[in-house]
């Protein structure tokens, strides 16, 4: 357990969590979130962050220019956070589990247990529990919940019929987006099937190609991509400029213009909140269902 600077907290608790057991504040001040995960799931419960990274910063939407914390990189040094002089630290396993020790010298740390992004949505309510916040947490499940069946009520009986396709284009290279992946369980929730090529989920996924959520394909294979519907995320391009050139060099492609999903004018190109996040991103993705689907 660690008791660092409790000593310093007017109130107190012990939680557990994924690596032991911490003293936390009872109502932190100065929280810094160590990855994008940890980012939103603070953000969503109302916490005010004095550092997180700003990496894909644009997934808060409208609302990122209100939230001024400084930027930790996405790959945040011990000295950078250690100035913020933080009161809680929260970090997933997936990025910080070696460093966890060193962390919890700086300020009480609470990690998430987060493996998979595909995993999301466990992890969010055990952190509510540790935070305080499972009202809160009861209620953002439930709104997303009733998102969900709002579109399902209205995609009526298309909703059966509707085979959504998701790539993922990162430089030089065009790969099929499986059930795995952050969005693939919200189009799950909502009902909706994949393509053959994309009906697995991770651990199939990961034991036929060595990745939990997606699958690489050259453009001899563009035809496993055909859908009803097609989504393509861009990611790990400089900037949006090199994002956008990558996707008109994915659509010139000889197979491309062969796909029926491209022919019957079905291709939407959307964020990064595809990608990964929790429920502030979810809401995100399933106003793209609304806008794309749902007329």
């Amino acid at each position: 357990m660690h008791f660092y600077s409790s000593r310093n907290f007017t109130s107190y608790k012990v939680v557990k969590h994924v690596i032991g057991e911490t003293v936390i504040p009872l109502h932190p001040q100065r929280i810094v979130a160590l990855d994008v995960y940890a980012r939103e799931v603070a953000i969503i419960f109302g916490f005010k962050l004095v550092g997180a990274p700003k990496v894909d910063i644009e997934l808060l939407g409208t609302q990122a220019k209100q939230y001024n914390f400084t930027d930790i990189g996405w790959t945040p040094s011990l000295e950078k956070v250690l100035a913020l002089k933080p009161d809680l630290i929260l970090g997933s396993v997936r990025w910080f589990r070696d460093t966890y020790k060193q962390w919890s010298q700086i300020a009480p740390t609470v990690m998430i247990s987060l493996e998979e992004l595909g995993e999301w949505q466990r992890p969010f309510v055990q952190v509510a529990n540790v935070l305080g916040k499972t009202d809160l947490a009861k209620q953002i499940v439930a709104k997303y919940q009733r998102r969900l069946t709002e579109f399902r009520t209205k995609m009526g009986d298309r909703l059966k019929t509707t085979k959504v396709s998701m790539v993922l284009l990162i430089p030089e290279t065009v790969s099929l987006l499986t059930k795995g992946v952050f969005s693939g369980v919200i189009l799950e929730d909502a009902g909706l099937s994949r393509p053959s090529s994309q009906d697995f989920d991770s651990k199939a996924s990961l034991r036929m190609w060595g990745n939990p959520v997606r699958q690489a394909i050259s453009n001899e294979l563009l035809t496993e991509a055909d859908g009803d519907v097609l989504f393509v995320v861009a990611n790990g391009f400089p900037n949006s400029a090199d994002s956008q050139k990558g996707i008109q060099q994915l659509m010139t492609q000889p197979l491309w213009s062969k796909l029926k999903v491209v022919q019957e004018g079905k291709v939407f190109v959307v964020g990064k909140h595809w990608l990964y996040g929790s429920y502030f991103s979810a809401n995100l993705v399933i106003d793209d269902l609304f806008q794309y689907l749902v007329k």
